[in-house]
């Protein structure tokens, strides 16, 4: 794959909410806005193919640097409301309405405490698309901070090799990025995330959400989401109004390697209808 072939033709916005600056990529377009929320350790450029997709779709698509990624500052804390409060914050400055809001994993936590929350925000949402997101994280997943935090700040060029070694389905553009993501990553968010004063649970939040919901979920073996709150989940969702999708044969990370093609069929399906 040639370096042209995932270089991103996005314009760069940064919003200035209270001490936290938070950076975007906006790939234009007149059609309804769509807000990406990427997930831990990942940055707005890591959804270089996903963006392109749906503005060919006819949506605007602008993707965020989650706070303490890519170009956005770090959170002054790292509570899903804090960040979630940022998130809608930044809604509100952009002025964007009839907004679909799509999360994965972190970013699904954050995307599902903002349409479930009082923010006034949520009044802007009009569609929510959770793609393997975190609904719960307990005392366990510190077991999962060093993993998650490899290379983290380390230089691009070296994160790249770790990335092709460990993800051979990747491709090019999806190591490429990632590699950067890394880099430019700060840590204290990441522990933030992995380290809560407190566990927490979203899963009882899902009835809370109003809107059309679609929650795409990864193969079983490879989930985030355990099998009782998937159950929990699925009788929480509204008949006719609102779906959810296991994509088998995709891992937690579902917009790359092999996962990317099944993953965005059934998204732009579901955003189709």
């Amino acid at each position: 794959m040639q370096r042209d072939s995932y270089t991103i033709t996005a314009t760069r916005g940064y919003v200035q909410l209270g001490d936290t600056r938070l950076s975007y990529l906006d790939w234009g377009g007149d059609g309804p806005p769509l807000l990406l929320l990427h997930g831990i350790t990942s940055s707005a450029a890591t959804l270089w193919r996903v963006g392109p997709a749906l503005a060919a779709a006819g949506l605007r698509p602008i993707a965020l640097d989650m706070p303490g990624h890519g170009a956005s500052d770090v959170s002054h804390d790292h509570t899903l409301d804090t960040i979630a409060g940022l998130v809608g914050d930044l809604i509100t400055t952009l002025g964007l309405r009839e907004l679909t809001l799509l999360g994965h994993s972190w970013g699904g936590a954050t995307a599902l405490t903002l349409a479930s929350g009082d923010h006034p925000a949520r009044a802007a949402l009009a569609r929510v698309v959770l793609i393997d997101p975190a609904l719960a994280v307990d005392a366990t997943w510190a077991e999962a901070l060093p993993s998650f935090s490899a290379g983290l700040g380390e230089p691009a060029s070296t994160g790249a090799v770790a990335l092709r070694a460990k993800n051979p389905a990747w491709s090019e553009g999806d190591i490429y990025w990632k590699a950067i993501a890394l880099e430019q990553c700060r840590r204290a968010q990441v522990v933030g995330f992995f380290l809560p004063a407190a566990p927490w649970s979203l899963v009882e939040r899902i009835e809370r959400v109003t809107v059309p919901l679609l929650m795409l979920v990864a193969d079983p073996a490879n989930s985030i989401i355990s099998a009782e709150a998937l159950t929990t989940v699925r009788a929480a969702l509204v008949p006719g109004r609102d779906e959810l999708v296991v994509v088998p044969d995709t891992t937690h990370n579902m917009f790359r390697g092999r996962g990317y093609a099944p993953t965005s069929a059934a998204l732009l399906r579901w955003l189709a209808e």
